[in-house]
């Protein structure tokens, strides 16, 4: 497998943690250094992402050339065999069905951002916690939506009575 193909999920990660950094700081009468400016979480978070995606560049490239030198050592004895296989099993590489499950989360996610105009907060945070607890999860369908309640009750009291902030 070429080094490059192994480390896709922390380039993407990385890519994408940089075009929400540079969406931050083009923020106009925003700074991201005062923590009370709108754009000083998503660049706070970005550059978080960032440094994970860089982690995982790292950690993908070091777990390629472990596998690769274990694959090319040629070992006579069966304990060498034994090592060899139990290696490639405890691969921590992402599969089709992983990506698969990024990808669509992040879809859900878009989804979600797009329904926050048109259908208001609550509504759409209510559709969005039923559809990723189902998706995710597999749990039936009243607890799915007795948590989503829950969670969707917790929110407006914590933000709207101890916070204070109107929702729209």
């Amino acid at each position: 497998m070429n080094i490059w193909k192994s480390s896709k999920s922390g380039i993407l990660m990385t890519a994408f943690s940089l075009l929400i950094l540079i969406q931050a700081i083009m923020m106009e009468d925003q700074t991201i250094i005062d923590p009370s400016s709108g754009s000083f979480f998503p660049a706070l978070i970005s550059i978080c992402m960032f440094a994970a995606g860089v982690f995982t560049i790292f950690q993908e490239r070091l777990s390629w050339r472990s596998s690769s030198q274990n694959n090319s050592a040629e070992g006579d004895d069966a304990d060498d065999l034994n090592t060899n296989s139990e290696t490639t099993k405890t691969s921590n590489a992402f599969t089709k069905k992983d990506y698969t499950l990024i990808l669509l989360y992040f879809g859900m996610v878009i989804v979600f951002v797009l329904l926050l105009p048109v259908i208001s907060f609550f509504p759409a945070a209510f559709l969005f916690l039923i559809t990723s607890m189902f998706y995710l999860r597999g749990i039936s369908l009243v607890l799915n939506i007795t948590i989503s309640i829950l969670t969707i009750i917790v929110i407006y009291f914590l933000f709207s009575e101890l916070f204070n902030i109107v929702f729209p």
